[in-house]
């Protein structure tokens, strides 16, 4: 059973909320400023049976040990596939479904801090950037496994602070800063399978990347895009790859004339630094990360730009007609061209 909503969870009657037993994920996203409290503060005021559950203990095994009847999930997430909470849910669902579990499940969304847009080609059939809401991506999980358990989606207009706190105020994660990680997360994110840091351990996680051996890398000319400038700095990572060591490199700056497709911009850095770079290394794990094989083929010249260019464009247009149909709101996603 599913329902998308349009008040807010306050404001619900359901039985397993006025009567049952809540679980509500901590979630520093579930903060409501008029209030100035979490929601499960708000709920436990109020009289609700509440206990909270950290997110990387979010399984079926421990909310039936916690013997709840519903679970509330408040959370932005970073809009793009590399956000792990994806694969919790997914496995959560699956084995809600694969149990018969009857968990009523409700899920308060979050605009997605990236927009509408669609970047990539992942190889679990999502693009690397979505344009999908965390609960337009549950609805696709729930549907996709043919789940019946009661799933309940409260939109994402449904409160002031829905309508009025923008997605990026309340950081998704700490590599996950604030407005300007939406442009780049979703591309920038590819140096974690190589030996370039990403700006983790920075105040500008994702607008960084560099490594000690870039320091003769003169000019990223090759790899020009208009919908950036590349300006070239130095950074100290506190912690992360290379914590303490200084590295060379570049910080991505939006051009917001501009119309900017972050994975592939990333992919021809990255080419670019292989070619330029004898220290350059691509890890075992790279496959998992770039998702789409052609990337390391690329990389390693077994096929060309143009090719790996229109495989993208494919997946990307393949991945609006099937994420379509899951869209709760009105605005339509769109690809950067």
């Amino acid at each position: 059973m599913f329902s998308f909503r349009t008040s807010s969870i306050l404001e619900q009657q359901d039985r397993v909320l006025t009567k049952g037993k809540i679980a509500v994920i901590e979630s520093p996203t579930a903060w409501y400023p008029v209030l100035d409290s979490y929601l499960w503060e708000i709920l436990a005021r109020r009289g609700n049976n509440v206990v909270t559950i950290k997110e990387n203990d979010l399984t079926l095994p421990r909310l039936l040990e916690l013997q709840v009847d519903a679970l509330i999930i408040e959370r932005q997430d970073t809009g793009d596939c590399f956000d792990p909470f994806l694969a919790v849910i997914l496995k959560l669902f699956s084995d809600f479904k694969d149990k018969g579990c009857d968990i009523s499940v409700y899920i308060l969304d979050r605009y997605n801090p990236c927009g509408r847009s669609v970047e990539g080609s992942h190889k679990y059939g999502i693009c690397h950037k979505h344009g999908l809401t965390f609960a337009e991506m549950a609805n696709m999980f729930f549907t996709d496994l043919n789940a019946k358990f009661p799933l309940h989606v409260i939109s994402a207009a449904a409160t002031l602070k829905g309508r009025d706190l923008l997605p990026w105020s309340i950081p998704a994660s700490d590599n996950f800063a604030g407005y300007f990680s939406s442009y780049f997360h979703a591309g920038q994110y590819l140096w974690n399978a190589t030996n370039v840091s990403c700006g983790k351990g920075t105040t500008r996680p994702y607008e960084l990347f560099g490594a000690p051996f870039m320091k003769d890398l003169s000019s990223v000319e090759a790899a020009f895009n208009k919908g950036v400038f590349l300006r070239k700095t130095t950074f100290t990572p506190q912690y992360d790859l290379y914590a303490g060591k200084e590295c060379f490199g570049y910080q991505l700056i939006v051009n917001p004339a501009e119309s900017y497709n972050s994975v592939v911009h990333a992919v021809r850095l990255l080419k670019l630094v292989k070619d330029s770079c004898p220290d350059f290394v691509v890890k075992d794990n790279a496959e998992e990360v770039f998702g789409e094989p052609l990337i390391g083929a690329y990389l390693n010249d077994e096929c060309s730009w143009e090719d790996l260019k229109e495989e993208i464009k494919q997946q990307e247009q393949r991945w609006l007609r099937k994420a379509k149909k899951y869209l709760l709101y009105d605005e339509p996603l769109n690809r950067i061209k």
